[in-house]
C-alpha cells in the first residue's frame, strides 16, 4: 500500500516537473537577478577568546587595515614618575 502511494506521488511530482519545464514563457517573464559581489572572508583571532572572528568584505571592498595595540615600552609614562 505504501509503495503504491510513494510511486503515485513520484509520477506526479515527474509531471508536474516536466509541464514547468516545457513552458518557456515562465521563465521568460521573470527579469534576470544581478550577479552577487563575491565574497572574501578571514578568520582573525580575537584576544580573550577562543574563538576566532569571522570578517567577510566584498571583493571591490578595500581591505581594513588591522588596529595596532600601543606598544608599553614606546608609550610615555603616565604620571612622570618612576619606581
Amino acid at each position: 500500500m505504501i509503495t503504491l502511494l510513494l510511486s503515485l506521488s513520484l509520477s506526479a511530482a515527474s509531471l508536474d516537473a516536466a509541464t514547468a519545464e516545457s513552458s518557456p514563457s515562465a521563465s521568460t517573464s521573470q527579469p534576470a537577478k544581478p550577479a552577487k559581489p563575491k565574497k572574501v572572508c578571514e578568520k582573525i583571532e580575537m584576544s580573550g577568546s577562543n574563538v576566532p572572528k569571522r570578517v567577510c568584505r566584498t571583493v571591490a571592498e578595500p581591505a581594513k587595515p588591522a588596529p595596532e595595540a600601543e606598544r608599553a615600552d614606546t608609550a610615555p609614562p603616565i604620571g612622570g614618575a618612576a619606581n
